[in-house]
Protein backbone atom coordinates (compact mmCIF):
# COMPACT_ATOMS: atom_id res chain seq x y z
CA UNK A 1 0.00 0.00 0.00
CA UNK A 2 1.36 4.00 -0.49
CA UNK A 3 -0.15 7.04 -0.14
CA UNK A 4 -1.39 9.12 -2.98
CA UNK A 5 -2.31 12.86 -3.02
CA UNK A 6 -5.41 13.47 -4.32
CA UNK A 7 -8.04 16.75 -3.97
CA UNK A 8 -11.48 16.85 -2.01
CA UNK A 9 -14.02 19.47 -1.76
CA UNK A 10 -14.16 21.06 1.71
CA UNK A 11 -17.26 23.79 2.07
CA UNK A 12 -16.33 26.01 4.90
CA UNK A 13 -19.36 27.67 6.66
CA UNK A 14 -19.90 31.22 8.32
CA UNK A 15 -21.44 30.65 11.25
CA UNK A 16 -23.83 33.83 11.92
CA UNK A 17 -24.68 33.02 15.66
CA UNK A 18 -20.93 33.91 17.60
CA UNK A 19 -22.23 30.77 20.34
CA UNK A 20 -21.45 28.15 17.70
CA UNK A 21 -18.40 29.44 16.78
CA UNK A 22 -15.58 27.19 18.09
CA UNK A 23 -17.08 23.97 16.57
CA UNK A 24 -16.40 22.59 13.25
CA UNK A 25 -17.42 25.44 10.78
CA UNK A 26 -16.40 22.78 7.28
CA UNK A 27 -17.95 20.03 5.80
CA UNK A 28 -15.55 17.69 3.72
CA UNK A 29 -17.28 16.30 0.80
CA UNK A 30 -15.84 12.67 -0.07
CA UNK A 31 -18.54 10.91 -2.07
CA UNK A 32 -21.78 11.84 -4.07
CA UNK A 33 -24.58 9.09 -5.14
CA UNK A 34 -22.47 6.39 -2.91
CA UNK A 35 -19.28 7.17 -5.21
CA UNK A 36 -15.80 8.52 -4.03
CA UNK A 37 -15.81 12.28 -4.93
CA UNK A 38 -11.80 12.75 -5.08
CA UNK A 39 -9.74 14.41 -7.82
CA UNK A 40 -6.61 13.71 -9.37
CA UNK A 41 -6.01 17.35 -10.61
CA UNK A 42 -7.18 20.63 -8.66
CA UNK A 43 -8.43 21.77 -11.78
CA UNK A 44 -10.50 18.72 -12.25
CA UNK A 45 -12.04 19.36 -8.85
CA UNK A 46 -12.62 22.99 -9.25
CA UNK A 47 -14.74 22.09 -12.61
CA UNK A 48 -16.85 19.64 -10.49
CA UNK A 49 -17.38 22.13 -8.21
CA UNK A 50 -18.29 24.73 -10.52
CA UNK A 51 -20.78 22.42 -12.02
CA UNK A 52 -22.26 21.63 -9.20
CA UNK A 53 -22.07 24.01 -6.75
CA UNK A 54 -25.91 24.37 -5.81
CA UNK A 55 -26.19 20.65 -4.92
CA UNK A 56 -22.86 21.21 -2.49
CA UNK A 57 -24.09 24.19 -0.95
CA UNK A 58 -27.56 22.61 -0.09
CA UNK A 59 -25.79 20.05 0.92
CA UNK A 60 -23.57 21.65 3.46
CA UNK A 61 -26.18 24.22 4.73
CA UNK A 62 -28.77 20.57 5.43
CA UNK A 63 -25.50 19.67 7.50
CA UNK A 64 -25.31 22.70 9.78
CA UNK A 65 -29.09 22.66 10.21
CA UNK A 66 -30.23 23.97 12.73
CA UNK A 67 -27.66 25.95 13.21
CA UNK A 68 -27.61 29.43 11.49
CA UNK A 69 -24.74 29.72 8.33
CA UNK A 70 -24.12 31.00 5.50
CA UNK A 71 -21.63 29.29 3.51
CA UNK A 72 -18.35 31.19 3.22
CA UNK A 73 -16.18 29.38 0.49
CA UNK A 74 -15.94 26.12 -1.60
CA UNK A 75 -12.43 24.70 -1.83
CA UNK A 76 -10.18 22.25 -3.13
CA UNK A 77 -7.61 21.26 -0.76
CA UNK A 78 -4.98 18.10 -0.75
CA UNK A 79 -5.40 15.04 1.14
CA UNK A 80 -3.24 12.11 1.43
CA UNK A 81 -4.99 8.89 0.81
CA UNK A 82 -4.08 5.08 1.35
CA UNK A 83 -4.43 3.36 -2.30
CA UNK A 84 -4.93 -0.57 -1.99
Amino acid sequence: MSEVTVYVILVVMFLLNPADRGGLDAVEILSADGKPLVFQTEDSCYKYVDKNSSALVYYAMENFKPKSTLVRAIVCTQRQITEI
